[in-house]
């Protein structure tokens, strides 16, 4: 089964965390932050998360939770710290990179 991982940011504590998603979801799901566990009411559909809530409170829908793992929160949204692959067209523009450029630029 093909996953799709998609970055979420909590509204709630404002951080950001991954979710896999297997494409064949479908229906509605609680999303739980893994770091302040604020629950997000998502509609999925063919494995992406859409804009569309709903409540709790609907009984028609059937609900499921989705649990991200805790190591996937973070701060800042992925593509601004991409660390340093050399295979990518972009080496060298990443996070670690800028990083120790910044910090050990005036030692070299």
């Amino acid at each position: 089964m093909s996953k799709v991982k998609y970055e979420f940011q909590c509204t709630n504590c404002q951080k950001y965390f991954d979710v896999k998603l297997n494409i064949s979801l479908n229906g509605n799901y609680r999303i739980h932050c893994p770091n302040c566990q604020h629950i997000h009411y998502r509609k999925v559909e063919e494995g992406k998360i859409t804009d569309t809530r709903f409540t709790e409170n609907d009984d028609k829908i059937l609900i499921e939770d989705i649990w991200p793992m805790k190591a996937s929160c973070r701060d800042f949204q992925k593509d601004t710290y991409k660390d340093l692959d050399q295979n990518s067209p972009e080496a060298g523009a990443g996070f670690m990179h800028r990083l120790w450029t910044e910090k050990f630029s005036a030692h070299v």
